[in-house]
């Protein structure tokens, strides 16, 4: 009577770390789509953004030559101003720029990426907190089989 209890039990117990296995598996491919998501939007929200970001600076670019060409009187001056100064700025960003672009890039990512997930609820339908004095088991639900 009593090994037919604990057999009972231990099998009650190796259905419940099973299921709990396969619910947290589901839960981390959630948690890892939604953060794959979360990355994709943000890519494509960030490549429209780029897109006109760059279609503004190269006509505020072209504005800003033809302006200095007809400051100074020469036709290609202005443009040659330009163009040195976005060839500076990629030199400089070449130079001592990775090590800037890392340290604002990584540390919010990695927050965003590696942060704890939301932590699931302690309040299980199969699981009640109470504990037979008696005998000092957990209580464990049985499903009504109602029809």
């Amino acid at each position: 009577m009593a090994f037919e209890r604990i057999s009972d039990n231990l099998h009650r117990l190796n259905e419940n770390i099973r299921s709990f296995a396969e619910s947290s598996a589901e839960y981390y491919k959630l948690d890892l789509f939604n953060k794959t998501m979360k990355g994709a939007t943000a890519a494509v929200k960030g490549a429209a953004i780029a897109f006109f970001v760059l279609f503004a600076i190269l006509f505020l670019s072209i504005a800003v030559s033809v302006a200095l060409s007809n400051w100074l009187d020469s036709p290609s001056s202005g443009f040659f101003i330009v163009g040195g100064i976005y060839l500076l700025v990629g030199l400089i960003i070449a130079f001592f720029g990775s090590s800037v672009i890392n340290k604002m890039m990584l540390k919010p990512a990695s927050r965003k990426f590696f942060g704890e997930p939301e932590k699931p609820s302690m309040n299980h339908p199969e699981y009640e907190a109470t504990a037979d004095y008696k005998t000092d088991e957990i209580i464990i639900k049985e499903e009504d089989e109602r029809i």
